[in-house]
């Protein structure tokens, strides 16, 4: 079971992580508040 457990997540957290370089420098959807990015999360980009 605990195999199971840590394969799903980390699938979640791959997805997660592919979403938010995806997201990294886009304004958001209701244009109403863009939060301040990570610098970490600024490299993946790159």
């Amino acid at each position: 079971m605990n195999k199971i457990q840590n394969a799903l997540l980390k699938k979640i957290a791959g997805v997660g992580k592919s979403a938010a370089v995806k997201a990294a420098g886009a304004a958001s959807w209701g244009c109403c508040h863009q939060p301040k990015e990570p610098k970490a999360l600024q490299n993946l980009k790159k």
